[in-house]
C-alpha cells in the first residue's frame, strides 16, 4: 500500500510541478485544488523535496470526486445501493433540481 500511495503522490507532485514551472499556475489552481500559497511553495521546490513530499502513509492531495451521472451510473445493477445511499441519492436529486431552478 505504502508504493500505491507514494506512487499517487508523486504522479500528483510531478503534474502540479510541471504545470507550475510551465507557466500554467491558473490550470494547476483548478485542475489540481492547488492554493496560491502551495503554487508558490512547489515552484521553488528541486525534485528530490518532491521526493521527500511524496513518502507518506497518507495522499498529499485531496481527490474531489463527485457524482456525475454522466461518469457512474448509479442506478446501474452492477451498483449494491443499499437503503441509506438511496436515500442520499434521492437528496442529491432534489438540491440539483432546486438548484437549477435559481
Amino acid at each position: 500500500m505504502k508504493k500505491s500511495i507514494y506512487d499517487l503522490n508523486m504522479d500528483y507532485l510531478i503534474l502540479a510541478h510541471e504545470l507550475i514551472n510551465s507557466g500554467q499556475e491558473q490550470e494547476a489552481m483548478v485542475c489540481l485544488g492547488l492554493t496560491p500559497e502551495y503554487v508558490a511553495l512547489l515552484y521553488k521546490l528541486p525534485i528530490q523535496q518532491l521526493r521527500e513530499l511524496a513518502r507518506s502513509d497518507v495522499l498529499r492531495f485531496a481527490p474531489r470526486l463527485s457524482v456525475d451521472r454522466k461518469s457512474m451510473d448509479l442506478t446501474s445493477k452492477h451498483w449494491d445501493i443499499d437503503g441509506s445511499e438511496q436515500h442520499a441519492r434521492e437528496l442529491r436529486s432534489i438540491v440539483s433540481r432546486q438548484v437549477n431552478r435559481s
